[in-house]
């Protein structure tokens, strides 16, 4: 009793109290232990054998028992230590695709590197923590060994069931060298968050195109039709017919003809990201307003393809025109974070009465909630400009 009173009296000194009040008055910061371990099913049987051992070599006092005690209490400590040095010193990094799209698998690179300076470690199970999905979920790559100062490059394969800004968390490490007693993890922390573009449709199926004959212009520029622009040398592998054989002849070298190059219009994709059901249950609109955020980046990937210069409109938003690889992939990450006006699953509120910002230059390709009993469009979407199309949302 005198030394539990110098014990309270002591911790009383720091400030500390064992009193339940102070307990739940006081919040303690969660002390996290570098690794943790849970025992497989061949640990267990192994610890049930090790107590039956135990329990007879006491009850009978029989000295080979006491000796298989300490031998199976000896392994237990030693597959302890080893997996304990295994999953020390360990580094994990990863090298993501420049592109990823919702529901199509993608390989992501890790490179694992032991910086330990003569231990390797072996049975290695890296998983990625993606915060949203389940521990069973979590993608993970299996290495076999990783040499001392030595780094080791694996992947692992995911699908990413929606798009959207998903975080990766980080790395869990986790191995049960020696025996398969004990299944030790340690956790790397590593945050980075992964723009996921929506899948884009195919637009086979649909009336997007038909506006897109006769509607170009010539510029200035070299292409292989058109009006003639200039000469120039002849390059390899150019088709032959552009060559002018006279002025060739008289310079003593191939010249080849410069053309005009048809210029594309450019196109304003609007989309009305509202949340508008109509009759349909709220899963059933969302599902819908998902497959028509879909067509919507198939549609703007098959214009940019085609050499358009596309904008994105929606009703928080304006991007600027571009034709380019890298511009598409910024209409796509829009899209990846794209909201809907009026969604009662945002905390946020929004402005239900948003409108497209337009000009009197925009050539509009509008995709927007059709209005029952016929496909009219509601005058406030397109107060200016040229309307060259209506998609309805709800189109399958």
């Amino acid at each position: 009793m005198a030394v539990l009173t110098k014990v309270f009296r002591f911790l009383s000194q720091l400030g500390l109290s064992l009193t339940p009040s102070s307990l739940q008055s006081r919040s303690k910061p969660k002390f996290r232990f570098p690794r943790r371990f849970r025992s497989t099913r061949i640990g267990r049987r192994f610890i049930g054998i090790t107590l039956l051992v135990s329990i007879a070599a006491f009850n009978t006092g029989n000295n080979p028992l006491y000796l298989l005690l300490g031998m199976l209490l000896s392994l237990i400590l030693i597959s302890g230590m080893i997996c304990d040095a295994t999953l020390k010193d360990l580094d994990v990094s990863r090298q993501l695709p420049s592109r990823i799209f919702a529901g199509q698998p993608v390989l992501v690179g890790l490179t694992l590197t032991n910086r330990k300076r003569r231990l390797p470690s072996f049975s290695l199970q890296v998983s990625e923590r993606i915060e949203g999905l389940k521990r069973e979920d979590w993608p993970s790559s299996y290495i076999l060994r990783a040499d001392a100062q030595a780094s080791v490059n694996t992947f692992y394969r995911h699908i990413f069931p929606q798009r959207g800004v998903w975080q990766l968390q980080g790395f869990e490490i986790a191995s049960s060298f020696p025996f398969e007693l004990f299944r030790k993890t340690v956790e790397i922390a590593d945050p980075q968050p992964v723009i996921v573009f929506p899948q884009p449709a195919p637009v086979q199926g649909l009336r997007v195109l038909d506006f897109l004959s006769g509607g170009s212009q010539l510029r200035p520029q070299p292409g292989q039709e058109g009006d003639y622009l200039s000469l120039r040398q002849y390059r390899p592998q150019e088709d032959v017919r552009s060559i002018h054989w006279k002025i060739s002849a008289k310079r003593d070298q191939l010249i080849a003809r410069e053309f005009e190059r048809p210029r594309s219009q450019a196109i304003t994709l609007c989309f009305e990201n509202r949340w508008q059901p109509q009759g349909e249950t709220p899963e059933a609109h969302r599902n819908q307003l998902e497959r028509a955020v879909e067509r919507c980046a198939g549609i703007l990937s098959y214009l940019i393809q085609e050499g358009h210069p596309v904008a994105l409109v929606t009703l928080q938003e304006r991007t600027r025109f571009g034709a380019d690889l890298a511009h598409q992939d910024h209409l796509l990450a829009v899209l990846a974070q794209l909201t809907f006006v009026g969604d009662p699953q945002l905390k946020a509120g929004t402005n239900s009465e948003a409108v497209f910002s337009l000009t009197a230059h925009d050539r509009c390709l509008l995709m927007a909630h059709r209005i029952a009993g016929g496909d009219a469009i509601p005058a406030h979407l397109i107060p200016t400009g040229s309307l060259l199309q209506f998609i309805p949302i709800d189109t399958e």
